[in-house]
């Protein structure tokens, strides 16, 4: 009777024991679930914001970063996502409840997502490329057969072609703010242009239909 009586306190011990250590496994769970969501919104916001890169929707990218962080419980630390820009980096915040140490702690992670330039794009300025893609994603088969140009290559076209190149220190290309595009087909040069406004693109120059410029240059 008597040993029966000691064996109960080291059993009931041992399952409490037991279950501790089965709450702490589940606080690790739950911490470690918690990270891959982390994670996996911190890549959706930054997917999310680059693809406004892209094709601009009128909200800022951040904006827009910030709220695919809210759709995954996160909340956004930081964003560095110019509009404009050819890479967004995010970082975000969330917060999970441990219940066997009766606190909350937070999980956070970042994530990076580089839009590619369209070839020819070096140099021009960022905000004119972003209007660049939202073309090219409507138009397929674009591509830029000149873009920025120093004083110096100007000058020579303008020699060679002063009837097509203006006079350097005045053109637009001299300032990334101009693209001389190529077209597949007639139709895909009908469809650039038509779509060009929706994009903040212009082709300003009526015996020129390959050269575009963003809307307020």
């Amino acid at each position: 009777m008597g040993e029966r009586g000691s064996v109960s306190p080291i059993v009931a011990a041992a399952l409490g024991l037991f279950g501790l250590f089965l709450a702490v496994v589940a606080d690790l769970t739950y911490a470690a679930v918690a990270r891959s969501r982390a994670q996996a919104t911190a890549d959706a916001a930054a997917l999310a914001a680059a693809q406004e890169l892209v094709r601009p929707s009128g909200r800022s990218p951040s904006e827009v970063a910030r709220r695919y962080a809210e759709l995954g419980g996160a909340r956004l630390l930081r964003c560095r996502c110019p509009s404009g820009g050819s890479d967004v980096e995010v970082e975000v915040r969330l917060e999970v409840d441990l219940p066997a140490i009766s606190r909350s702690a937070a999980a956070t992670a970042s994530a990076r997502a580089v839009v590619a330039l369209p070839s020819g794009a070096a140099g021009l300025q960022p905000w004119f490329v972003a209007r660049l893609r939202c073309l090219f994603s409507k138009v397929a088969g674009l591509t830029i057969v000149s873009g920025f140009r120093t004083y110096e290559e100007q000058a020579r076209l303008h020699r060679e072609r002063p009837d097509l190149a203006a006079p350097p220190g005045t053109s637009k290309h001299e300032r990334g703010l101009a693209a001389d595009l190529a077209f597949p087909s007639d139709e895909a040069r009908s469809n650039a242009h038509r779509s060009a406004a929706s994009c903040g693109l212009v082709f300003p120059v009526p015996h020129e239909d390959w050269h575009v410029e963003p809307v307020g240059a």
